[in-house]
């Protein structure tokens, strides 16, 4: 095991010890978490929210559910890392749904509205039905990289894993992606 590879496993466990911890009622566990997630936190909120009030709100919803919802942390079913993520999506979730209810400015509408093109939705269904055909593992890494447009890095953080398995999850996804679709006639072949 690689210095890097060592020095990610001894992070993972501090982090499911302090969860543990803030499980227990520890108030400097929750703080020491809360530090080392709040960069993360803030910077995934502004991906996913596009505003920074509402990015500095999930940071703190987030720390607010840790604290509330610890005992969930089943250290068994993954990283405490990406148990902090699952919470951090809810949250994002629930702010954007919350966001939608209030008005926002509306812009002028467009002089002619695009017409309905049939073969575009059929193409997208068709790439959407590819991507269940995929593993579970390679599925969350092409969304986060391509959907969410979070960096490699990013992506490996919320994920709790090694960034080189980002990168071999990410490969072999979209070189069978490409596959499945060239043998549908969705692309050609040899072009990207």
């Amino acid at each position: 095991m690689g210095a890097g590879a060592k020095a990610t496993q001894a992070q993972r466990l501090e982090e499911s010890k302090l969860l543990q911890a803030v499980a227990r009622g520890d108030m400097d566990a929750l703080r020491r978490l809360y530090r080392s997630f709040e960069r993360p936190l803030f910077s995934l909120g502004m991906r996913w929210l596009c505003d920074p009030q509402l990015a500095e709100e999930l940071v703190q919803e987030v720390t607010f559910r840790i604290w509330r919802r610890a005992k969930s942390f089943d250290e068994a079913r993954g990283a405490a890392g990406s148990w902090i993520f699952g919470v951090a999506r809810n949250v994002a979730s629930d702010l954007a749904r919350a966001r939608g209810r209030d008005p926002t400015p509306v812009a002028d509408p467009p002089a002619r509205e695009e017409p309905w093109d049939e073969d575009a939705a059929w193409r997208g269904w068709q790439l959407a039905q590819t991507l269940r055909r995929l593993s579970i593992q390679q599925q969350k890494v092409i969304e986060l990289v391509y959907m969410v447009q979070m960096t490699q890095a990013e992506a490996a953080e919320v994920l709790g894993i090694p960034l080189g398995t980002v990168k071999t999850r990410l490969y072999h996804g979209l070189r069978r992606l490409r596959r499945e679709l060239e043998g549908m006639g969705l692309m050609e072949e040899g072009r990207g």
